[in-house]
């Protein structure tokens, strides 16, 4: 069952980073599917089920054919990032370039996590307008990551970013709030071990969901 939309998810931008080369899949991830759409799909359904105040999605050059036609009735900005090569921070700023002016903070989403929901987005938007800390992160299983929300004063940093990193390093040089979920959840689409797992678990979730339709069974 979907949380409630979080009244502060207007005014904060989602980006999504979908550019990656894929090197430990050798093939475009984000594709695979997941019972019936792709990878991509489920990562910005939610993202856009969270009522973002904006949704970009960063692609590259190889992809952004793909991305597109999966996406072409979604409202969503797709950008490519010319230079992907260079590694996750060239995505990073390619995204935080194009958001919009008026936005209060962002939201980085990796778009190889099909299993982070619309819940743990709200989650992590309704930590930062409580004493609004610099960012808030996701950590699943004591690990740091994506998503993790970025208010406006960061967003020069991380237009500065270089090389294949992400934006840990400026995790590390600011004080923020992490909130640990399920470790599930944070499941990225890596190695086809990685794929095999996701699926395994995707399909024990929705069958769960769909045993219990009357009970109001939310997800963790």
């Amino acid at each position: 069952m979907s949380a409630a939309v979080s009244p502060k998810a207007g005014s904060i931008s989602a980006v999504v980073l979908a550019a990656g080369l894929a090197r430990r899949m050798g093939r475009d991830k984000l594709m695979l599917t997941l019972g019936e759409k792709p990878v991509i799909r489920h990562v910005v359904e939610q993202v856009l089920s969270a009522s973002f105040f904006e949704a970009v999605v960063v692609v590259n050059p190889n992809n952004n054919d793909a991305i597109r036609k999966t996406l072409a009735d979604l409202p969503v900005r797709i950008v490519r990032n010319e230079r992907f090569e260079e590694g996750m921070a060239s995505s990073i700023v390619t995204g935080i370039a194009v958001v919009d002016s008026a936005s209060m903070g962002v939201m980085l989403v990796q778009g190889d996590q099909p299993l982070v929901n619309a819940e743990i987005l709200h989650s992590l938007i309704d930590a930062w307008d409580g004493s609004r800390p610099e960012f808030v992160a996701a950590s699943f299983d004591g690990v740091v990551t994506t998503p993790v929300l970025f208010g406006r004063a960061l967003l020069p940093e991380l237009k500065s970013l270089s090389g294949d990193v992400g934006a840990r390093s400026v995790l590390k040089r600011h004080e923020g709030r992490v909130m640990e979920f399920d470790g599930w959840r944070g499941s990225d689409v890596d190695t086809d071990e990685d794929y095999a797992k996701i699926k395994r678990i995707f399909t024990e979730v929705r069958s769960r969901r769909l045993a219990a339709p009357d009970r109001g069974e939310k997800e963790k």
